[in-house]
């Protein structure tokens, strides 16, 4: 056993545990959404946020382990398609994070200051914008494109990206199909 094992272990480690903090989110998600009382509205929003912020510490361990990784191997980060279009994601992941993020805490003060007047009371309708809808999916296949990336290790660096740019368009799409199947099954409801 040797220190580059264990930062392979812990770099996959890190995609495993966003994983789980992805399925979370989208139970909580889920859950929040088909909630009938603000009160419990609130209490599968906050359990999303808790998940949530696995993300910023697994993208971190993840960027770490990678370099430490590339150290001990001697690979340039920067000319290698692989290790670019990975950086790339990791960029906007975070950036789609933190968007999502002031998302949600905005959400949770409305919920909180409803809840104050009554958890029990039924709550309102939220219309998520297209972006809130559209984001977690994409961010789900922007990750799959960075781990195809990583394992088939393209050395092209228009090859890699091309990988990321697949995985965002698919993961729009899904989210936009699906989007429009929920509006008109609640149409028809």
């Amino acid at each position: 056993m040797d220190l580059y094992h264990i930062a392979l272990f812990l770099h996959i480690l890190t995609l495993l545990v966003a994983t789980g903090a992805a399925a979370l989110t989208r139970l909580a998600t889920g859950r929040c959404d088909q909630a009938r009382s603000v009160g419990e509205a609130l209490e599968w929003h906050k359990m999303m946020i808790a998940s949530s912020r696995w993300f910023p510490i697994c993208i971190a361990s993840f960027v770490i382990t990678g370099f430490y990784m590339l150290s001990v191997t001697h690979v340039s980060a920067f000319s290698t398609g692989f290790i670019l279009a990975g950086l790339v994601g990791v960029v906007l992941l975070l950036a789609s994070g933190a968007f999502l993020g002031a998302k949600a805490k905005a959400l949770e003060s409305r919920l909180e200051g409803l809840a104050a007047n009554g958890a029990d009371q039924p709550k309102p309708k939220v219309a998520a914008s297209t972006s809130v809808v559209v984001l977690p999916v994409v961010n789900t296949m922007l990750a799959l494109g960075i781990v195809f990336d990583m394992v088939t290790k393209p050395a092209s660096i228009p090859e890699a990206l091309s990988v990321l740019a697949i995985g965002i368009v698919l993961g729009a799409a899904l989210a936009m199909k699906r989007s429009s199947a929920e509006v008109e099954d609640a149409s028809a409801a």
